[in-house]
């Protein structure tokens, strides 16, 4: 049984205890090596079928890729405005993007139709990173892997990047990157804000004490993450590991350690749900909320916090209906609002002139 962390201990920033993930029954982890295996396999199949058979949207596509020499295997996507003329020679802000996928699946490639969007909304210089997947590559090798290849993306005198304007995003697993990697050095300090989705931030409880703790029935919506939550963390979390690193739950870190802007969007048929509004309320000191009070969008001083309604995990991706959720083209709808929200607010952390 996890030992339940204190809300106020966080709030105060006094340490917690160490929490080694324990190994669980042999027959548990079969089920999740072949499980996880088996979904990998068919994800690999899929994408080689839209790689083959379903051409990328127009104008959807990288301005340029690179590949740097501290991680010559992962290809780093580069996205420039529409607008923007190399003559002029202008400095952008830059958008360091993190794609998700359970630190297991997909590619930087899953995130190109928004990477190309973003670019053009906002003008800033957009850089989709990579990294390499468990069950392979469990925690830390992600976090290390985006840490590099985004001071390298810095230290590339090639691209036009305004190193006082930084700002870094990701979805889900790219979230719970976005939120690390800010802490490491190199990038601590240079990062001024943080626009993280339905990420996971908390690998303190596992995925049953996560379900018992919905405000919602099963009977309601089929959450996204029932299952695949077990395989994921028995893939990314070793034995032995620190659950509460707050490297691997940066829902752990010292404020002082994260950037000083952070949005947090969260899905309202999400299992993560609970422990981002618990960290971004902690954050504006708003941690005595409780029940449906959570759930209110608020903006208090550097922290932002939006609850997408009847969308599940991974709605900004277009992720199948729900039973109970909303359409596909209600939750398109949702995702454009609140990336024009987030546009906004980033022009308030000073990172968009």
């Amino acid at each position: 049984m996890v030992e339940k962390v204190d809300k106020n201990e966080i709030a105060m920033e006094k340490p917690l205890p160490p929490l080694p993930k324990e190994r669980l029954p042999l027959p548990h982890r079969l089920n999740c090596f072949f499980q996880l295996w088996l979904l990998k396999s068919l994800a690999s199949l899929y994408f080689l079928y839209l790689r083959l058979f379903k051409p990328p949207q127009p104008g959807t596509q990288p301005t340029l890729t690179k590949r740097y020499a501290c991680r010559p295997n992962l290809e780093t996507r580069i996205f420039y405005p529409r607008s923007y003329n190399p003559a002029q020679r202008k400095l952008l802000p830059l958008y360091l993007n993190i794609h998700g996928g359970g630190f297991a699946f997909c590619e930087a490639t899953v995130d190109d139709p928004f990477c190309s969007a973003w670019a053009s909304r906002t003008s800033m210089l957009v850089v989709s990173l990579n990294y390499r997947k468990a069950p392979l590559h469990p925690f830390p090798a992600a976090t290390f892997d985006v840490s590099e290849v985004a001071k390298s993306v810095l230290a590339d005198d090639s691209l036009p990047i305004d190193h006082s304007r930084i700002a870094i995003g990701g979805f889900s697993a790219g979230g719970n990157l976005a939120l690390s990697v800010s802490q490491l050095p190199g990038l601590k300090g240079l990062i001024k804000a943080a626009v993280v989705y339905y990420p996971i931030v908390d690998f303190g409880h596992p995925p049953n004490e996560k379900l018992d703790a919905r405000p919602y029935k099963a009977s309601l919506v089929k959450d996204t993450l029932e299952k695949t939550s077990w395989w994921l963390d028995w893939a990314y979390v070793s034995v032995g590991q620190n659950r509460r690193d707050p490297l691997l739950s940066p829902l752990y870190a010292r404020k002082d350690e994260l950037p000083p802007w952070i949005y947090m969007i969260g899905a309202q048929w999400d299992m993560l749900r609970l422990e981002t509004q618990e960290m971004i309320h902690g954050l504006a000191g708003l941690g005595d909320r409780v029940g449906l009070e959570q759930e209110e969008d608020f903006e208090v001083g550097k922290y932002k916090w939006t609850l997408a309604k009847g969308c599940p995990h991974a709605f900004t991706h277009s992720s199948p209906r729900k039973k109970g959720g909303n359409s596909r083209k209600k939750r398109e709808e949702i995702a454009q609002g609140i990336y024009a929200e987030a546009h906004e607010w980033l022009k308030k952390s000073q990172v968009l002139p």
